[in-house]
């Protein structure tokens, strides 16, 4: 068993689910089943943290962020169900989140331009993040 006392029960049941999973990502590409194996550990994972001691929060929150991630693959194309389904099992055997719980969308840099022209006096600089925009005049 792991530090952080993460069954090793539902360790397995991770590993299961994503070795079908990505199974499923290379033959059938049906996004119902990967959806009900996210389902699947869903459920044991929410089993987990009913067991777990109020005063074990570390545990609890790792449960929890497992659990969010699972809501997120049951929603998602075949392949991003393998990505966050593998960012799981990883957070279920370190007790760290991995940093690939940002799906590919969210990573990619969003440029948009918000208003200008070439002969504007003030030019609209847009960075790669959301929150940074400032204006050059």
């Amino acid at each position: 068993m792991s530090a952080h006392a993460i069954s090793d029960h539902v360790i397995r049941t991770a590993r299961a689910a994503l070795s079908t999973a990505a199974r499923n990502a290379r033959g059938l590409k049906s996004t119902a089943y990967s959806a009900l194996l996210a389902s699947l550990l869903y459920e044991q994972l929410d089993k987990e943290l009913r067991c777990v001691q109020a005063e074990d929060v570390h545990k609890q929150n790792i449960l929890a962020k497992a659990i969010d991630c699972c809501r997120q693959a049951a929603g998602s194309s075949v392949g991003d169900a393998v990505n966050v389904l593998r960012a799981v099992l990883e957070l279920l055997e370190t007790g760290v989140p991995p940093q690939v719980n940002v799906t590919p969308q969210e990573r990619r840099a969003h440029l948009r331009v918000i208003q200008g022209s070439l002969s504007s006096p003030s030019k609209a600089v847009v960075s790669s993040s959301k929150a940074q925009l400032r204006e050059i005049g």
